[in-house]
């Protein structure tokens, strides 16, 4: 039988194909430079905008060091009144019990200050002697110009952020139009699926995995051998890096999706293999946290329900997938 008698070919056969312009390569290049000025145009203007918002930005990358720091606070008060209250006999002379005690008095009547914020800015650093707590409440500068160094990387990708809609745009301008009207439409089906993830991996990062993986690193050092002396530098590094990755992992139910739609794997090999994705998983939250299982646990947790979502998504496009049981380079289950 020819494939033409066969209805369903033949209609593919027939239907007509959609006519792509035709563009040479220097209209090409004359379509990315028009792309890239507007681009950053966009994000230079949103750079000044962000210039007079200093004092902003730099609170905003701090507040992570600021949970960690509170939550270590009140820890250290309820240690300090446990050792005020049950002195441990000969650990202490009378003179460091009465330091104690006077640290003890000083949290207990400044406490609701220091962690609400309300206490004075310009006092801070005195809070090691007055409290005997030994984390520094303040990020430091190396070589003066560190803070104002990270300032401007700051002040970067906040405005890559507020122009991001922007560059989104133009980079999707240039690359729209050498693609069919379905492949454009499955981009503008997956794309806000997409950004809602990577924002929620970010926040994620910045409110959950970079406090709690700080805190740990902190709390491994040994006291009166090595003092948290953190530079702004970097913990910006360790805050963009860790928040850069938890918003890559949150593309997982994308990925697997992805991974179906070009026939490379099937929803029910994610669901046999789903014993290899989980071990796959904890040794990914193994590598990209610090060595604990507390930190590991609140890595591997949203990647577990994310695995899930991925499993939901992948069997509602099962109608998508080949009916071809080599697709996958095996035979059919």
């Amino acid at each position: 039988m020819s494939p033409l008698d066969d209805p369903s070919a033949r209609a593919a056969f027939e239907a007509p194909k959609e006519n792509l312009q035709r563009m040479s390569f220097g209209d090409h290049l004359d379509e990315l430079r028009k792309r890239v000025f507007r681009s950053l145009i966009a994000i230079v203007g949103a750079v000044f905008l962000m210039m007079p918002f200093h004092d902003n930005v730099m609170r905003l990358i701090v507040e992570p060091y600021r949970i960690l720091w509170k939550d270590a606070f009140r820890e250290y008060v309820v240690d300090l009144e446990h050792s005020v209250n049950a002195p441990t006999k000969g650990e202490l002379t009378p003179e460091w019990t009465g330091r104690e005690k006077d640290w003890l008095g000083y949290c207990k009547a400044n406490e609701p200050a220091i962690l609400d914020g309300s206490f004075p800015q310009k006092y801070t650093y005195m809070l090691p002697q007055l409290t005997g707590f030994q984390v520094p409440y303040q990020l430091m500068a190396v070589g003066g110009v560190e803070d104002l160094w990270t300032f401007m990387l700051a002040a970067f990708l906040f405005a890559l952020s507020l122009s991001s809609p922007i560059v989104v745009w133009q980079v999707w301008a240039f690359i729209a139009a050498g693609l069919y009207q379905k492949e454009r439409g499955i981009f503008y089906r997956y794309f806000p699926f997409m950004m809602v993830l990577l924002i929620a991996g970010v926040l994620f990062g910045y409110g959950v995995a970079v406090p709690y993986g700080l805190g740990y690193l902190i709390r491994m050092q040994v006291p009166g051998v090595v003092t948290s002396m953190l530079t702004v530098g970097n913990y910006f590094t360790f805050l963009f890096m860790l928040t850069t990755a938890m918003g890559l992992v949150f593309q997982l139910p994308m990925v697997m999706v992805a991974l179906q739609r070009i026939g490379f794997v099937r929803h029910r090999t994610y669901v046999k293999q789903w014993r290899a994705f989980v071990l796959g998983i904890f040794a990914v939250a193994m590598v990209v946290t610090p060595p604990d299982p507390f930190s590991m646990i609140i890595m591997a947790l949203p990647m577990l329900v994310l695995f899930c979502l991925g499993l939901v998504l992948t069997a509602i496009g099962r109608r998508h997938e080949s009916k071809d049981p080599a697709v996958e380079g095996a035979p059919s289950a």
